[in-house]
């Protein structure tokens, strides 16, 4: 139950942690960015059998946990799409993956977007960012001082992160997700964007946060308690879901062996679509747990599989955060660190801007979207090469189907820069790509102009799919065209 949400006052000296750089202005949009505190109580629950059934465990332990909301300013110009994304926790910070690479698009369409923290391990940073600000920000662990029932290196040993703690209890969070959900459909006085359109209430996440989306889903949505007779959500986004990764109810049951279909969606009401990049397809089991699409009502289904694009990219990972003081403040930074000339940097907010379109299209008027072709994999699970190099089939762009260079998932590092594996020398999050010499380009398309046609007529086909925005078929194919020019096309 949520019993009071407390805006923040922001100032140019106290914005939210993880806030849009500040290069990224908001007027320029008509859009503004508040803070606040949800204080509230939340059950914590615990699994019925290993298929996802739950009971609760511990009853109304209080919390104080914290929201970013960004609003059009003028709440005539709101959309009716609510977004609320489970922030990323997984490097101990807050990352809002899903806003970076679908803001340009929540923005123009007046959209509004909710940001959650979901993991207390991120606390850590916010205070030393601001411990005025985050200092009263608490998750208390119902069992006080009861330890783990396993070892640390148990967790190491089956590669769960590195970020448990007796102190905190990470799942507070399921009923924190619900209330969140009900108050912003709701008109009460405690509802923060109760003055705009919000029909339409959706949940996304990335990565970790992806698969706190597919627990969500597979363990909550469908309660009684939870669904109220109607739906708690409208629709579903999940982008660069970590397949062998399953969510534990509670912290308790981190090393707990799960049924494997929580890996996946098994049954899903509500409009959901599915985001992979190069890096999660043919990796941690997604090769092992695909659905196909479906329209049945009770398996409302489409996964993309974004071929290019590695799980982190330059745009969303670099130069997002804009060389950021306050976070070089702290030593939390993003960066490249792979050994490589240049990160990978396949423009997948593109592909992102259109999934959520499709997806709020979808939702609000009934007819599915159109399936793509899927990544093909060999029998380990390796993406399969065309002749140039780059992987074959996927949701793609004119990037590759007239390719300039060659796109990797995965870049060489040297040991001890991971911190995912401290002795990895592999990056299997963040590729790189490789550009083909001038003289094959010119080999390949003739001139700067003829490959500029050919991109336009590429890009006029993926809208004309409903896999790219309209709006942003120009920006990709200027894009595209300085790409090859920089590569020495002429």
């Amino acid at each position: 139950m949520i019993k009071r949400i407390q805006e923040i006052p922001v100032s140019a000296s106290s914005y939210p942690f993880t806030s849009a750089p500040r290069y990224l202005d908001f007027e320029q949009y008509g859009y503004e960015e508040k803070e606040y505190y949800m204080d509230g109580t939340a059950n914590v629950y615990q699994s019925v059998g290993n298929a996802g059934a739950v009971e609760v465990k511990h009853q109304d332990v209080s919390y104080r946990n914290r929201l970013i909301i960004r609003t059009p300013k003028e709440p005539g110009k709101a959309s009716g799409n609510v977004v609320v994304e489970i922030i990323n926790p997984t490097s101990f910070m807050e990352i809002e993956r899903m806003w970076i690479l679908g803001y340009e698009k929540f923005m123009r369409d007046g959209d509004i977007y909710v940001g959650i923290t979901s993991k207390p391990n991120t606390i850590a940073k916010m205070v030393e960012f601001d411990r005025e600000r985050y200092g009263c920000l608490s998750w208390p662990n119902p069992r006080g001082d009861e330890p783990f029932p396993f070892t640390m290196e148990e967790t190491r040993k089956k590669g769960l992160l590195p970020d448990l703690d007796i102190h905190y209890e990470t799942g507070l969070f399921w009923d924190m997700l619900t209330d969140l959900a009900w108050m912003l459909r709701g008109e009460g006085e405690e509802n923060p964007i109760r003055s705009f359109d919000h029909r339409y209430i959706y949940l996304t996440g990335w990565s970790q946060s992806a698969c706190y989306l597919f627990r969500y889903v597979n363990s909550f949505a469908y309660r009684d308690e939870v669904k109220r007779d109607k739906r708690v959500f409208d629709g579903y986004l999940a982008g660069g879901g970590v397949r062998n990764l399953i969510v534990p109810v509670n912290q308790y049951e981190a090393v707990m062996d799960y049924d494997f279909r929580l890996k996946r969606i098994e049954h899903v009401e509500e409009s959901y679509i599915s985001v992979q990049t190069e890096s999660e397809n043919g990796q941690w089991d997604a090769f092992r747990t695909k659905r196909g699409d479906s329209d049945y009502p009770h398996f409302l289904y489409r996964e993309y599989e974004v071929t290019g694009a590695s799980h982190d990219t330059m745009f969303s990972y670099v130069n997002y955060y804009g060389n950021d003081e306050d976070l070089k403040r702290i030593d939390h930074l993003p960066a490249y660190v792979g050994k490589h000339e240049e990160g990978n940097d396949y423009p997948s907010q593109f592909l992102f801007a259109g999934a959520f379109r499709n997806l709020f299209r979808w939702v609000r008027e009934g007819a599915g979207p159109n399936s793509c072709e899927r990544i093909p994999v060999d029998e380990f699970g390796k993406n399969r090469k065309d002749v140039f190099g780059n992987t074959r089939g996927g949701l793609r762009t004119c990037l590759l189907n007239y390719p300039t260079g060659r796109y990797h998932a995965a870049s060489a590092i040297e040991p001890g820069q991971s911190f995912l594996d401290p002795e990895a020398a592999e990056d299997p999050l963040f590729g790189y790509q490789e550009a083909f010499s001038p003289s094959f380009l010119k080999e390949l398309y003739g001139s700067l102009e003829n490959y500029e046609r050919l991109c336009r007529e590429d890009t006029k086909e993926q809208i004309s799919k409903g896999f790219l925005c309209r709006e942003d078929g120009e920006a990709l194919v200027r894009m595209a065209v300085a790409l090859a020019k920089k590569r020495g096309l002429l």
